[in-house]
């Protein structure tokens, strides 16, 4: 088996579909691929969390900034998208505080750590510390099988998903495969809105014109 394409709604036009087409192709098959990640048999001990974690956030701010909102800060729009259409409501966290989550995967995961490598320049010290964890097996020795890969890529959550955020001793704990569920998800709540899809559409068709 292989990677699994998101399933497109039938409202999604020509431009956003081919658009979601090539992000799959450039971001989701590579998670896919890292995720199978711890291979021991191949002398590979990295399971590439961080990179997984800032991957999916990359897809979460291209979409914002096309798909989702042509106008408005970059900040605003990231944060806006996941409010509005990750699946906060399939989430197993006790709380539904989707703002604040989605205010927290921008601030603690996508800016520090993509911008500032963990620090916060402007106000001269350390972010929240945050950890970024996997569902690896032996004791974080081995990666997913293919079929655990693909379970992740189906319509409903996983039930062996813990949640996406929780904090753990003072400290903000993101696990990756919940991430990659939740994006997927979202790419099809927000790919399944008309309104949405028209703006993005026309929007799209005038990239690259004078």
């Amino acid at each position: 088996m292989a990677y699994r394409a998101l399933p497109l709604s039938g409202v999604a036009g020509p431009r956003a579909r081919d658009l979601i087409r090539r992000l799959e192709d450039h971001y989701f098959r590579d998670v896919h691929a890292m995720l199978r990640l711890p291979a021991p048999d191949l002398d590979i001990s990295a399971g590439c969390n961080f990179a997984i974690a800032q991957v999916l956030a990359s897809v979460v701010s291209g979409v914002s900034v096309t798909l989702y909102a042509q106008a408005g800060s970059k900040g605003q729009r990231f944060k806006g998208l996941l409010v509005d259409y990750y699946p906060w409501a399939e989430e197993t966290m006790p709380e539904r505080n989707d703002a604040e989550y989605a205010k927290m995967i921008y601030a603690l995961f996508r800016n520090p750590l993509t911008h500032d490598l963990g620090l916060d320049l402007e106000r001269k010290h350390f972010t929240q510390k945050v950890v970024v964890k996997r569902l690896t097996t032996k004791a974080g020795t081995v990666g997913h099988s293919e079929r655990g890969v693909e379970s992740l890529e189906s319509a409903a959550r996983p039930p062996r998903l813990s949640p996406l955020l929780h904090l753990e001793e003072g400290r903000v704990v993101l696990l990756v495969e919940a991430f990659y569920w939740g994006v997927r998800k979202m790419l099809l709540n927000l790919s399944a809105d008309a309104a949405r899809v028209s703006a993005a559409e026309k929007f799209l068709g005038k990239v690259g014109k004078p």
